[in-house]
């Protein structure tokens, strides 16, 4: 419901804007993808959770294209402007290019960015921007090798 300057109410029919507890609007959203990562970064898969036995989500589980591109597009008409999507590693999903050119294209979108572990970049960069990806995160926790693969649980490399 909005109030116009003679002070009389009109209803409209649009959906009320994203706030939050003081009445600030909402506007970015960060979507996870999937709960996977090829890292076990010890402040994110602690392994005392993400044991070597863990079961993260199936497919069937998680939400599928159609249903993130609604989410998005619920969320754009509640006023967000920016969507920022992670996982686990987001580039884990060959096909997430398709994604992010059907999320590029919603109308009100201003900035669609995605935070990787950077191990596929280079494989997904030239296909991330043609399909419309504003800004990519690289998550780098250190340039020393041995602290890079500490904190990596042992799976990282930096070459």
């Amino acid at each position: 419901m909005l109030i116009n300057s003679n002070s009389q109410k009109k209803i409209i029919n649009q959906p009320a804007a994203l706030t939050d507890a003081l009445s600030r609007p909402l506007r970015d959203l960060r979507i996870s993808l999937l709960d996977q990562c090829n890292l076990r970064c010890s402040y994110c898969m602690p392994e005392a959770e993400y044991h070597q036995d863990y079961k993260f989500l199936k497919r069937s589980q998680r939400l599928n294209y159609d249903e993130i591109l609604r989410v998005a597009a619920t969320a754009i008409s509640l006023g967000v402007t920016k969507i920022r999507l992670t996982g686990g590693e987001p580039l884990l999903d060959k096909n997430i290019c398709n994604l992010i050119e059907k999320i590029s294209a919603l109308p009100g979108l201003d900035d669609l960015a995605l935070t990787t572990n950077g191990i596929f970049l280079s494989s997904f960069a030239k296909k991330l921007a043609a399909a419309g990806m504003h800004r990519v995160t690289v998550s780098l926790d250190s340039i020393d090798e041995d602290i890079f693969r500490a904190m990596s649980g042992g799976r990282g490399d930096l070459k």
